[in-house]
């Protein structure tokens, strides 16, 4: 069972060392950076919004928990952001009218969570109001798993307050800020394995805090690729819930889940996958025209019976034979394979290698005979394939190979010649099978969510 808990930590505690992302010269340096912050807090404290605060200590080395790029900046947390602790209130003014009060209990899962909510009827100071972008931070609590827990306030309350075991983070970086915070390299300044301890979040241990600055470029980035790889692991949990037991069947069920669009957001600048239906069949319809491929037998219509699950609405179901086209390749026995290095593809994969090649650019090979057939490859650029194997034509500039490479070995083409002598896959058995059309650029997202997600699974076997 992958442990995605432990993931999720190792994935942010390397993006917050600079080992997730590329280091650009066009980036400029984090001095540059934090000698802005720093002119912004003056010109804060100059105009009264914020108070002064005595100078911290320089970053002693022995403070220092790891390296990170040259263009990087270890800071106090304190000097890029602003921080203030809560409210206190007592039971007597606890009111069903009144300012909104968040508390640790609002905080789940790194999200707010409003469905219990405080009101109160006593004062609140203008610093004891929570804004959108603050993080808020679980500063003490009764349980230490609890103390340091975390979340950005949205703003869908408007100002509210905070409770008094809360604490405000306020910073222009929040959301590299939040990753930051939810980390071993923070979380040590409270933790402590003395059980007795009560740990609390304090203002000093806010203040202290050294935290690794990036350039504000690549901080962005930071964020990009953690919620992109975070999302990505949140898949891998959903289906892991159901499929722990068995890898290949959680691979599977990830590509499940992408062929049939639950993996990716329905963009409306995507279009509709009927238009690129029409699309499709117009250039089939120039290439007969021009004697370029041959009039296929009409298939029949989509009975609603037939359909298998539900897509979304700007998806279209077709028949495959509709968007591919399949010819048996040359034959080529052993004997005859020159001594060479370009591959042999037959049933079942690459069964030789031969000096002359058949295909000169990557081509989707479907296994025609043999206990594989059915089977999905891809070849290399040079390759020869046998006629125990079809080369697939398909409009290159209207379907994604990758994608069409994962619905067609999701369709598993080859399942209805299990009890043949010699099993066989013909067109005339496969293109009449339902495909799940998204629109094309739905379907470069949808490749490339798959492959990611599958590569964090296989990093982990």
């Amino acid at each position: 069972m992958i442990d995605t808990e432990a993931l999720r930590k190792k994935v942010i505690d390397l993006a917050i060392q600079g080992k997730l992302t590329e280091q650009l010269p066009s980036d400029g340096d984090a001095e540059t950076l934090y000698a802005q912050i720093l002119d912004q807090k003056l010109q804060l404290i100059k105009e009264g919004k914020i108070k002064k605060d005595k100078a911290l200590p320089d970053i002693a080395a022995e403070e220092i928990p790891f390296e990170v790029p040259d263009n990087w900046k270890w800071v106090r947390l304190y000097e890029i952001s602003d921080t203030n602790i809560g409210l206190t209130y007592h039971p007597e003014n606890i009111v069903d009218e009144g300012t909104v009060v968040l508390r640790s209990n609002n905080i789940k899962n790194g999200a707010f969570d409003y469905s219990d909510l405080v009101r109160v009827n006593c004062e609140v100071r203008e610093n004891q109001y929570i804004r959108k972008n603050d993080i808020l931070i679980c500063s003490r609590n009764g349980s230490k798993n609890l103390v340091g827990k975390c979340a950005i306030y949205d703003g869908e309350l408007g100002d509210v307050s905070f409770g008094a075991f809360m604490a405000i983070l306020r910073t222009s970086l929040f959301k590299y800020i939040y990753f930051y915070l939810t980390t071993d390299a923070f979380r040590r300044y409270f933790s402590d394995d003395d059980t007795k301890q009560i740990n609390q979040v304090t203002q000093d241990i806010l203040k202290k805090a050294i935290v690794p600055l990036p350039p504000l470029a690549e901080q962005e980035r930071i964020v990009a690729k953690l919620e992109r790889v975070l999302s990505e692991i949140d898949i891998i949990d959903d289906l892991q819930a159901k499929y722990s037991n068995d890898l290949a069947v959680l691979k599977g069920k990830i590509i499940d889940a992408g062929i049939q669009g639950k993996l990716t957001e329905q963009l409306p600048e995507d279009g509709d996958a009927e238009d690129l239906y029409a699309q499709i069949q117009n250039q089939k319809s120039q290439l007969i025209k021009e004697g370029r491929i041959k009039k296929e037998k009409p298939l029949p219509d989509i009975a609603a019976d037939e359909i298998p699950f539900e897509i979304p609405k700007n998806w279209k179901w077709v028949r495959l034979g509709e968007l591919i086209k399949i010819n048996s390749g040359t034959g080529l026995t052993s004997y005859q394979m020159g001594k060479g290095d370009i591959p042999v593809y037959g049933g079942n994969g690459v069964t030789g290698y031969h000096d002359e090649s058949l295909v000169n650019e990557e081509t989707i090979v479907i296994g025609r005979v043999g206990f594989y057939c059915g089977s999905v490859h891809v070849t290399p650029e040079k390759a020869w394939v046998t006629d125990n194997a079809f080369i697939t034509q398909y409009p290159k500039n209207l379907i994604n190979r990758d994608f069409l490479v994962y619905a067609l070995r999701n369709m598993n083409l080859g399942q209805n010649t299990n009890g043949a002598a010699q099993p066989v896959v013909s067109g005339k058995k496969i293109y009449p099978l339902l495909f799940a059309l998204p629109p094309f650029d739905e379907q470069k997202r949808i490749a490339k969510r798959i492959d990611d997600v599958l590569t964090i699974v296989d990093s982990l076997q």
